[in-house]
């Protein structure tokens, strides 16, 4: 046995290589990998018959399908572990390895969290992106209570074109009509960014937000009310635009509010996903602005301990969301209509989400696609 490694081919896949003197004396090899944060390892078995003498023995891992996506930017540990003939067996040194989209030569600046990467002559771009990516979390690890974190690598990606092929796409749909700006994968703690949009401080803030909120929580992210977790993120967004304040107005003046306690779930409309945005983002602010510092943290805290979303509330707030979302409404000047037109059909039809934060499927949450700045310029300029 020589040497062993590993080799990003990003998108498409990894490959993994050992050199071998001979197979003669060998009955398998493993190749075992863990991405980093993902709790276990995985392990696939090279094939001997493709051995050939002076030249490495690889196995080709693809990362194109849902079920076996690793994000560009992810830590991965892996090794190799030969299985001979005698019944012994012998495993490699672990290694690790970030693995980056292998189309581009990337650069990177560091913070004492967040690592920038980058490619071509945008280094001003990265560090400014970098500056407003560490305050952000350390504003947002303030406000819920996170003490440690762990690095965070955002991908900086040029135009959306670039990233085109390495975002998870929910659907055929999605892909051929959404633009998609970012995305966030707390498991890996890794961001996706277009570093080319108008808007895209405020997208890598709020991506990075998401992560943070899956550290308050322990990464029970499942148990985050989605309106919640979008509210948080636009809270830590620093290039927060007024589209969705307009859209509040516009669903207070019509009668098309949601209350808090179905959005878990968005509507498919563009324009109601737009209010549900809108209103989430409000109600966070005012939850903040409104209590004594430490609710929201005690908040995540009673998450994090599994507690019904209903008992977090009233634990951390004194009275339940219901009653809080009266008051809500009663700081915004609304007067509570009992027949607003908003029903729970239009969330029935609706989407998880138009942003992820979480982790991937093989995890059990969804990736779910950023809306944000596409859907809200699109229509506040029209």
């Amino acid at each position: 046995m020589l040497n062993d490694s590993a080799k990003s081919f990003i998108p498409k896949g990894i490959e993994f290589s050992i050199d071998l003197l001979s197979k003669e004396s060998i009955d398998d090899i493993q190749i075992k990998f863990k991405v980093d944060g993902r709790k276990s390892y995985q392990y696939e078995y090279l094939n001997l018959d493709n051995f050939l003498e002076n030249e490495s023995l690889k196995y080709f891992f693809s990362t194109e399908r849902s079920s076996s996506y690793i994000p560009p930017g992810s830590k991965l540990t892996y090794f190799f572990e030969i299985f001979f003939k005698d019944g012994t067996s012998h495993v490699t040194e672990k290694k690790e390895h970030i693995f980056l989209d292998s189309r581009f030569e990337w650069e990177k600046v560091e913070g004492e969290i967040v690592t920038i990467y980058y490619h071509g002559p945008v280094s001003r771009r990265a560090k400014k992106m970098l500056e407003a990516c560490e305050d952000s979390v350390y504003k947002i690890s303030d406000l819920l209570g996170v003490e440690k974190n762990e690095n965070i690598s955002v991908m900086m990606y040029n135009n959306y074109s670039e990233m085109f092929d390495v975002v998870v796409k929910k659907s055929e749909t999605q892909a051929n009509s959404l633009i998609t700006e970012g995305q966030a994968f707390a498991t890996e703690n890794v961001v996706l960014v277009d570093g080319g949009s108008g808007s895209a401080l405020g997208v890598a803030t709020h991506e990075i937000t998401h992560i943070i909120v899956a550290r308050a929580t322990k990464s029970s992210y499942l148990g985050v009310p989605l309106w919640l977790n979008e509210g948080l993120a636009e809270f830590g967004n620093i290039e927060q635009g007024q589209g969705y304040d307009r859209y509040l107005e516009w669903a207070i003046d019509t009668g098309r509010l949601f209350p808090f306690s179905s959005l878990n779930r968005f509507p498919g409309n563009p324009n109601l996903t737009l209010v549900a945005y809108g209103q989430s983002k409000s109600f966070v602010e005012f939850l903040i602005n409104n209590f004594p510092e430490g609710s929201m943290i005690k908040l995540m805290k009673e998450i994090s301990n599994k507690k019904s979303i209903e008992d977090s509330f009233i634990s951390s707030f004194g009275v339940s969301l219901d009653d809080l979302e009266i008051q809500w409404k009663k700081d915004l000047g609304i007067i509570d209509r009992k027949n607003e037109t908003s029903t729970s059909s239009e969330l029935n039809n609706g989407a998880l989400g138009s942003c992820n934060g979480g982790s991937m499927g093989f995890e059990l949450s969804s990736i779910i696609l950023l809306l944000l700045a596409y859907f809200v310029k699109k229509k506040v300029n029209n």
